[in-house]
This record gives C-alpha cells, sequence and structure tokens, in this order.
C-alpha cells in the first residue's frame, strides 16, 4: 500500500509541476493534483486504520464454564444456616 500511494504521489507531482504539454479535453495538472491527494490518502490510510480500537470479541465459554461460575455465585451469596455457624 506504501508502494502505490508513493507512486501517485510522484506520478502527480510529475504531471503537475514537469509536464508543460497539453491533451485535448484533459487538463494534465488537474489530474496530477488528483493523484497527488490519492498518493496522500493511500499513505495515511494505514495509520488511520490502525488508530481505531478493534471491535471487541466476546470469548468462547462452554456450558460447564456457566455452572461453574453460577456454583461460585451461590456460595458466594449463601447466608450461613443458624447451626452452621
Amino acid at each position: 500500500m506504501p508502494i502505490a500511494g508513493i507512486a501517485l504521489l510522484i506520478i502527480g507531482a510529475i504531471l503537475v509541476f514537469a509536464v508543460t504539454g497539453s491533451v485535448s479535453g484533459i487538463d494534465l495538472h488537474a489530474v496530477g493534483a488528483i493523484f497527488m491527494v490519492a498518493g496522500v490518502a493511500l499513505l495515511l490510510l494505514p495509520l488511520v486504520v490502525r488508530g481505531r480500537p478493534r471491535p471487541q470479541r466476546w470469548p468462547a465459554r462452554s456450558r460447564q464454564d456457566a455452572i461453574d461460575e453460577a456454583h461460585a455465585r451461590q456460595r458466594r451469596q449463601r447466608v450461613p444456616d443458624e447451626h452452621e455457624e
């Protein structure tokens, strides 16, 4: 991706600053400016995508995990009987 961005940037700069000829119906300076903007966008795109937080994935749980957690929760919440004290 960075190579394509650099290539577009270079081609755009050549069209804007170095080419003096003209093609009928096409403004080479405008095409060069568009290429340069696209090249900068391609260079910045990986930085923008890398900076975003990833969506949170829920971990896979088995049925036994849920049963174990329910038993642990019951043990923590249980109040001792009179004769257990």
